[in-house]
């Protein structure tokens, strides 16, 4: 038995170092590595049981083609050389009848690595192929925490076991950051409180010192609100604000209409709570503030992020030991992702769509309609809002769709031509992290079972197919690992370490706020000139929007041992889980003479789904938390969540509002 180490490639913060034991070519455990300064010897549970993961019953092996109806999932096994001529056959053919648009990508992240996770760029912006922007995940965020600080990064991580106030602000924690939750518990020996602000009492909320439950989307009303309270009562740092922000005149006028009263008619939060939250806050010796990615997933998201992301300004938080907040690290990692992108291949500037509006794409779209499309690292007839316009346009006769995918998912019912994925464990990548600064390089554990094949060297080998002699379509993974970072040109001992797999820091975040923001003022904006030339308004801001119809606010949160999509296929961990759950308050249900627990159906007017209702009081009336994505063949209808959610967009960065929908509830038919 060997051991091998290799990093997480899944869609959180944490990005684990993997230890692997490795008998006979195959995987037999995982655990965490001791020697990572973040991951600490510690994986969670989905990870420790990855080897059911690489070895589910559901892994594609070999390309196949359909040869049943779509939707139907029937498929011959073929070779690789006739998958790729077919591929560029109908590529061919699709472009010389619509010109090259007529080609779209939806990629997702289902494997996090720089290199894998953007392998495809070279191929179509090569094609000339039309672009996506945003995503399901967090573009409204990125843009947000932008106007304010400046770049995605904040407090170190592990700089919260320094706290003495943490405000976990929208995330469960112990789902889905449970190695920065382990830095606080250090904190927490010496007295640290942690609050925790969510819209329901999850498992993160149950260990909170105070659990605040807010009404979905208002979030940027409570920051307002603790602003209002943090300025009246002279809980602000004066000096700190002169020296290190902007724009404090302009947001202190702006405060007035955010009394605490009238934050708890917008919020739910009682005008005592608001009180006592931003007292706890100013009189904090260093306050940490967890911003999480949920509450950035509505038609406020960008907004709330942007509007907490200005509290540490008020009372200096940034550049006290243990203070401060994070969003994400995602640029804590000096990147040349020229490198692997080759924006400039592209022939043209071409079409723009919005991902997170896979349906209307699909269906909508005439000059030209997309005719091929292909889905790399993504489920997204599962994770999709709007899920019945995408599965209708994936139905369409005319549509030639390649999935490259590790299982047989509910997507790859829907292909012509389906090409196995290897999955992290064997293959090559490099891996940043968003919720730490440590880089890591990882080498195959093992080698790829059946005929998979990376992301990187299905789309070399689809170039070369297709006769593209551009050097991307000719380099080594290793050639392009280093290109990605310049320094490594200059600096040989930094390149045999990174070579040789060492963990590695390339930037000291700790520094960044030093002497200043790397925003256009260098400093704190509370009032962002820049987001006014973009059409937005410069200030913090509560933004009111329209209610769909619906006595439920819908919340589809990550369920805590299947995450999302990528671990349905591991028994084990669906087991736990159980069944689909929808969890509401039970004034909710006896409202719909719904009395105990039991199958329900949840609907509105995209469509119905059948879930089984939990009644419990960690869910205040008038929401409802329906965790995780089930593949359709374990739910009872075949319905996924996704089919209630709406393809609306974010405020800024054309993301999902996927915790920005209303539905109601109905008992089961005796029947049924």
């Amino acid at each position: 038995m060997i051991q091998r180490k290799t990093v997480c490639p899944h869609d959180c913060p944490d990005t684990c170092s993997i230890i692997a034991k490795v008998e006979d070519g195959k995987v037999v455990s995982t655990k965490g590595d001791p020697t990572h300064p973040f991951t600490r010897g510690a994986l969670c549970s989905k990870v420790l049981r990855y080897g059911e993961r690489i070895y589910s019953p559901d892994r594609l092996l070999y390309p196949m083609r359909r040869v049943g109806e779509k939707g139907e999932g029937r498929f011959e096994r073929i070779s690789w050389e006739e998958a790729l001529d077919e591929i560029t056959a109908r590529l061919k053919q699709a472009v010389s009848l619509h010109r090259s648009e007529t080609v779209y990508c939806f990629q997702g992240s289902g494997n996090m690595g720089i290199i894998q996770m953007n392998a495809h760029f070279p191929f179509f912006h090569k094609l000339g192929a039309s672009r996506g922007r945003g995503n399901l995940c967090s573009p409204a965020a990125d843009i947000g925490w932008n106007y304010t600080v400046g770049a995605m990064v904040g407090s170190r991580p592990e700089s919260v076991a320094k706290t003495d106030l943490l405000i976990v602000w929208g995330s469960n924690m112990v789902s889905s950051n449970m190695h920065m939750l382990a830095f606080f518990k250090e904190a927490k020996k010496q007295g640290a409180q942690m609050i925790v602000i969510d819209p329901y009492k999850n498992r993160t909320a149950k260990q909170a010192d105070w659990y605040i439950p807010i009404r979905p989307g208002t979030d940027a009303a409570l920051a307002l609100g603790m602003m209002y309270v943090l300025v009246a009562e002279d809980l602000i740092d004066p000096a700190y604000i002169a020296a290190y922000t902007i724009g404090f005149p302009e947001l202190e006028q702006s405060l007035w209409t955010y009394t605490p009263k009238r934050v708890e008619e917008i919020t739910g939060v009682p005008a005592e709570h608001v009180q006592r939250l931003a007292r706890m806050y100013g009189q904090a010796r260093a306050p940490f503030i967890r911003v999480g990615i949920g509450l950035s997933r509505s038609r406020r998201g960008g907004m709330a992020i942007r509007t907490i992301a200005c509290l540490p300004g008020l009372v200096g938080a940034f550049h006290k030991p243990g203070g401060g907040a994070l969003m994400f690290t995602s640029d804590a990692f000096p990147i040349n992702m020229d490198a692997i992108l080759c924006a400039d291949l592209l022939p043209r500037e071409t079409r723009i769509l919005d991902n997170v509006r896979l349906g209307q794409n699909l269906l909508a779209l005439h000059d030209p309609p997309i005719t091929c499309l292909f889905v790399t690292g993504s489920n997204p007839v599962l994770s999709c809002p709007d899920s019945g316009l995408v599965r209708k346009g994936l139905l369409r006769d005319d549509l030639f769709t390649v999935v490259h995918e590790q299982f047989m998912t509910d997507t790859v019912s829907y292909a012509d031509i389906v090409l196995p994925a290897t999955t992290s464990f064997e293959s090559e990548d490099v891996f940043k992290s968003y919720g730490h600064t440590y880089l890591q390089r990882a080498e195959p554990v093992i080698a790829p079972l059946g005929e998979a094949r990376s992301n990187f060297d299905f789309y070399m080998a689809l170039g070369n197919k297709m006769g593209f002699s551009d050097a991307i379509f000719s380099k080594s993974m290793e050639q392009v690992a280093l290109e990605l970072f310049p320094r490594f040109q200059t600096d040989n001992r930094q390149r045999e370490a990174f070579l040789a797999g060492q963990t590695m820091e390339l930037m000291n975040i700790e520094e960044v706020f030093a002497h200043g923001f790397p925003t256009p003022s260098g400093k704190l904006e509370f009032y962002s000139a820049q987001m006014e030339k973009d059409g937005y308004f410069p200030l913090p801001v509560y933004l009111e929007v329209d209610e769909e119809e619906g006595d439920l606010h819908l919340l589809t949160p990550p369920a805590h041992f299947t995450l999302n999509t990528s671990f349905g296929g591991v028994e084990a961990l669906r087991e736990k889980e159980r069944r689909p759950t929808i969890q509401i308050h039970p004034v909710d249900a006896m409202a719909q003479g719904i009395e105990e627990d039991g199958w329900i159906e949840v609907y509105n007017r995209r469509g119905q789904v059948r879930l089984w209702a939990r009644l419990t009081e960690d869910i205040p009336p008038g929401t409802a938390v329906a965790e995780g994505v089930w593949w359709t063949k374990h739910t009872p209808d075949g319905n996924p969540i996704n089919l209630l959610t709406s393809d609306r967009l974010t405020d800024m960065g054309w993301g999902s509002t996927l915790h920005d929908n209303r539905v109601s509830l109905r008992k089961m038919a005796h029947d049924s």
